[in-house]
């Protein structure tokens, strides 16, 4: 008789790329990008309140000072890339950031909802574009909103380039990134060959 016969198993799928399923991408990023706005609202706010005949790029508040350590609020338009490099090159680094996030997108797409903490670093990374992005396409002069600065004189003289809080998720989420795929890496040269 015609009968269908003994039921196969299919094998096991690979999970299939998505986007839906992974609430460690998706619930950081917008409180960090709402962080990253507010942060930068309130600051050049306070610094425009508290400075009026200053330029904008001449506003600065001392927070507190050591002879270790120096804080600083200020309120400086980066036309840039990080440490203020390419202040000529705003658009292209604006096209470079759009693609970047596309780039993000496809990457959480090709990640595993297991793989908690790298998607959870690219939030951060993602938020930062974000929050950068923001406000290129809104300012003026195109530029991004940087207000933490620190500087000191031990042991040596040094100054660090005024940052916010979208570079500070920028930096940590590509240091985490990094780590974990160098981890990954140094897994899977150690597992035999079969």
């Amino acid at each position: 008789m015609g009968g269908a016969g003994p039921a196969v198993a299919a094998p096991a799928a690979a999970e299939a790329p998505r986007l839906a399923g992974k609430a460690w991408f998706w619930w950081p990023w917008p409180i960090l990008v709402a962080l990253d706005l507010w942060s930068k609202a309130e600051v050049f706010g306070f610094l425009g309140d508290r400075y009026p005949r200053l330029a904008e790029h001449m506003r600065s508040h001392l927070v507190f000072a050591t002879e270790a350590l120096r804080f600083e609020l200020v309120a400086w338009g980066n036309t840039g890339t990080i440490w203020g490099l390419f202040q000529d090159g705003t658009v292209v680094l604006m096209v470079v950031r759009c693609l970047a996030v596309v780039g993000l997108l496809w990457f959480v797409r090709t990640t595993s909802p297991r793989a908690r903490l790298q998607l959870f670093v690219l939030s951060l990374v993602f938020a930062g574009a974000l929050g950068n992005l923001y406000d290129n396409f809104v300012r003026a002069d195109r530029s991004v909103r940087d207000f933490l600065r620190f500087s000191g004189q031990w042991p040596v003289a040094w100054d660090f380039p005024a940052f916010n809080v979208a570079d500070s998720c920028i930096t940590v989420g590509a240091i985490g990134l990094f780590l974990l795929l160098w981890r990954d890496d140094r897994t899977k040269s150690r597992q035999p060959v079969s």
